[in-house]
């Protein structure tokens, strides 16, 4: 555990001493992001770091997602109330600066970044910094801290903790490390099992039907890739919601989902087998001036909407079959 106790000495360094801290995930959060935000909120206050603020720019859209925060208490505050001024340190977790998925000025300097996505801090970056793409979830940095420093998890925090886990792994079969496995059964044991299953199964409103509706009217395979496109939707986590229910469609290796939310189209990745999910999401997002990327097998982004919305989506369209190596001749309709 020493690569933990070396950086949770580095992190102390850099909050301590504060009296006040304002922790920012990115702007749509899924329970990764809120459970890192809870964990480090946890950790500040066993610190003695009276003041603590969790915030996010956009909102929680996603049934499950609400259900967690409802359940766990999470309190949070959104971003356009906050004044960044009033705080001593600023903490990016699960996200990175001035990736076009935080709300956060590029000039505001940051005291810390947390996270599991693919990112090179420059070797001078004045911000401390854990960035560890290997790992399945930034929830199994949080745990490790929270365990190495000996701070008390409580089950809602456990629960919490478990299920931002379970969610970025899918249930360990993606991109999961040993550290994150272990991470996981420690929590198993610590946790709710109770809230956990009310999470998992909330009640869902017409708009989810409504979707998979959409969804399913739109899906077409391209050889080994499955495209879905959702149209205008309420919330951008629909689109990864939609992603992770279509990756189980038999016989294809990908499965590429876009929507459009606020004058943007938002696009997830899903894949089987492939490592290039990420490095694919970032040339969709260089063809057409946005932000994209992710792991090997999961990934996503957003892309301005430049004239036209209809015309837009199918350029994108047309280049995912241009990327992913398909004829749009070879298409099939799924009905």
């Amino acid at each position: 555990m020493l690569q933990y106790q070396n950086k949770l000495n580095e992190f102390r360094e850099a909050i301590l001493p504060a009296s006040s801290a304002l922790i920012l995930t990115h702007d749509y959060p899924d329970p990764d992001s809120l459970a890192s935000a809870c964990g480090v909120s946890e950790l500040l206050a066993f610190w003695g770091v009276g003041h603590t603020v969790i915030a996010f720019g956009g909102f929680v859209g996603r049934a499950e997602n609400r259900a967690m925060v409802r359940f766990l208490n999470i309190k949070a505050v959104p971003f356009p109330l906050v004044h960044v001024s009033d705080f001593g340190k600023i903490i990016l977790v699960d996200c990175y600066p001035s990736r076009g998925n935080v709300s956060l000025q590029p000039s505001v300097p940051v005291s810390a970044v947390i996270d599991h996505h693919p990112n090179d801090p420059p070797p001078d970056a004045a911000f401390f910094h854990d960035i560890r793409s290997e790992y399945g979830a930034t929830a199994t940095i949080i745990t490790s801290y929270l365990l190495q420093a000996e701070c008390p998890i409580s089950p809602k925090l456990a629960t919490a903790l478990f299920n931002g886990i379970k969610t970025d792994t899918d249930g360990m079969l993606r991109d999961a490390t040993p550290d994150d496995v272990e991470c996981y059964k420690r929590l198993f044991d610590l946790m709710d099992h109770r809230l956990l299953s009310q999470i998992e199964t909330p009640k869902r409103d017409a708009e989810f039907f409504r979707i998979i509706h959409t969804a399913t009217e739109s899906a077409a395979c391209y050889k080994n890739v499955g495209y879905v496109h959702l149209g205008a939707v309420t919330a951008p986590d629909s689109i990864a919601e939609m992603a992770e229910l279509f990756h189980s469609w038999e016989k294809l290796e990908w499965i590429v989902c876009t929507g459009i939310f606020n004058n943007q189209i938002f696009y997830s990745i899903r894949s089987d087998t492939s490592s290039l999910a990420g490095a694919r999401a970032e040339r969709i997002a260089e063809r057409f001036g946005g932000n994209g990327g992710g792991h090997a097998k999961a990934a996503a982004g957003r892309l301005p909407i430049a004239g036209d919305a209809g015309s837009m989506v199918e350029n994108v369209k047309l280049a995912i079959i241009d990327i992913f190596g398909v004829s749009g001749e070879e298409a099939k309709r799924l009905l």
